[in-house]
């Protein structure tokens, strides 16, 4: 289901399927080379995360989403991963901590390698999960998986090298914090990051406008 919203989400971004355009499930699953069940469930998800209106008895359609909706759901994360990374300052140990710590120098050590950008994908989402977990409350850390798997989304949109780079520079002010046991500079430090990020994708934000369009099952 992940992949599915995920693809999904960086095709309404992106312009492939503008608002207004009506979803077929069989089209979609068609479009990703993969079964119903996912597509179905990703576009639930979508509706509640306000990217899919869907009305009984009636097809999916894209909804309208402006540069305000996505700084609002950067400010929920601000709100949610900021708490989460100061009550983990207070409960993450070596164990935990050595792993990250491990990664990041060697993401480090290899900034030129090829895969560097998959390795780095890998990371950030092991680094925000063990975050939320070590917070010790498990509804925070429902809800903060369910902003990242929209963060994911976008970062498909809209990264590059250099950007990415720089998110692992703000990793280590964070992970430097949780080493240091500093609720509130991590807490901080994880603000500051996910701001970063609130004003690098919202300064790109520029869904085309299309005309809108019905996705239906290619013809046999």
């Amino acid at each position: 289901m992940d992949q599915a919203y995920e693809a999904i989400l960086e095709r309404i971004l992106n312009g492939r399927l503008p608002e207004g355009a009506t979803l077929s499930e069989v089209a979609v699953a068609a479009d990703l080379d993969m079964s119903r069940t996912p597509v179905h469930d990703a576009l639930r998800l979508l509706a509640i995360d306000g990217f899919v209106m869907q009305e009984r008895n009636r097809r999916a359609q894209v909804a309208g989403f402006s540069a305000d909706d996505l700084f609002e759901v950067f400010e929920m994360r601000k709100l949610l991963e900021g708490h989460a990374a100061e009550l983990a300052a207070g409960r993450m140990d070596s164990r935990q901590l050595a792993p990250l710590r491990a990664t990041a120098n060697s993401l480090y050590d290899g900034l030129n390698a090829r895969d560097w950008n998959h390795r780095w994908t890998d990371f950030d989402t092991e680094f925000h999960r063990a975050i939320a977990e070590a917070s010790g409350n498990s509804r925070l850390s429902a809800d903060i998986y369910r902003y990242r798997l929209l963060h994911r989304g976008i970062n498909r949109f809209s990264t590059d090298a250099k950007s990415l780079r720089r998110a692992l520079a703000e990793h280590e002010s964070i992970l430097a914090a949780l080493e240091a046991r500093d609720r509130i500079a991590a807490r901080e430090q994880m603000v500051a990051h996910i701001q970063a990020w609130q004003e690098f994708f919202t300064a790109r934000f520029n869904k085309p406008k299309r005309e809108a369009r019905t996705v239906r099952p290619a013809r046999s």
